[in-house]
């Protein structure tokens, strides 16, 4: 890939500029080329979600989809179509080194990328729980997770943190208080170890 502007990249070549980084590179501008690529990939996929099917089907490149074929068309072809006005944009986002982000770049991502609050779940919806592991033992978290899903609750993880002695279970607000009983109660605690605090986010 030359350097300069205004280039058309073939897909090695494309893939060659999102992907590749030189050593001693900030791994941002790395990610910065990647963003760079969708977009422009997104501009040259059709908004018709049958055309944007045909087009996965053709690449034979997703192996494995999380979302079937059709399903993963119809959002593509949404992307693209806001793609081609100008109103899609990536963002590097301030994760810490097991993927997660703290509790206040998570405020701060919602807030300023998403242009919304964190906000309690609608009516209906389970439970949201999220668990810090401070346990140094891996397998601990996904226990609670099982526990936590098991009970009906859905399960953040929300990384992990220094070692404490005891688990404990946050709750933010005094209406939230008996909620949080509960979920101790799931997780095999007592409600001598619900607290009044800032919760995980």
């Amino acid at each position: 890939v030359n350097k300069g502007e205004a280039q058309t990249l073939s897909g090695p070549m494309a893939v060659a500029y999102a992907t590749y980084r030189a050593e001693g590179e900030p791994e941002a501008k790395q990610l910065t080329r990647f963003g760079e690529v969708m977009r422009a990939t997104l501009r040259k996929i059709s908004e018709d979600p049958k055309a944007a099917t045909v087009t996965i089907e053709t690449l034979l490149q997703v192996l494995d989809p999380s979302l079937p074929e059709k399903d993963l068309g119809a959002s593509l072809a949404k992307l693209a179509s806001r793609a081609k006005v100008g109103d899609y944009k990536t963002a590097l986002l301030p994760v810490q080194e097991d993927g997660t982000l703290t509790e206040a770049d998570t405020r701060g991502v919602v807030k300023d990328i998403l242009g919304g609050t964190v906000k309690a779940p609608e009516a209906g919806a389970p439970l949201r729980v999220a668990v810090r592991n401070a346990t140094g033992n891996e397998k601990a978290a996904e226990a609670a997770r099982v526990q936590l899903v098991n009970g009906g609750y859905a399960f953040v993880d929300s990384g992990k943190a220094g070692a404490e002695a005891s688990s404990v279970v946050l709750y933010r607000s005094a209406e939230d208080k008996e909620k949080a009983v509960e979920v101790a109660k799931t997780l095999g605690l007592s409600a001598g170890d619900v607290k009044k605090g800032e919760p995980a986010a």
